[in-house]
């Protein structure tokens, strides 16, 4: 006696996630991934917000931290 039984992936229910990140968001959690994403997304997509909110976490000067921000 043989037993089929549908198999389909488990349905996530949706939520109320984070806006998506900018590009400049985007390249800062690239190269200092233990940023919080939320408070990146609190900057919005102002490259002088991101620089500041790294450089309290980081060495680096604010202008370094925002020309690799912006560099393409």
């Amino acid at each position: 006696m043989a037993i089929s039984v549908a198999a389909e992936p488990p349905v996530r229910p949706t939520t109320a996630r984070a806006p998506d990140l900018c590009q400049a968001a985007l390249r800062a959690m690239v190269i200092w991934p233990r940023l919080d994403r939320r408070a990146l997304a609190r900057c919005g997509c102002d490259s002088a917000r991101i620089a500041s909110y790294v450089s309290r976490r980081t060495r680096m000067p604010t202008r370094s931290i925002e020309t690799l921000l912006n560099r393409s």
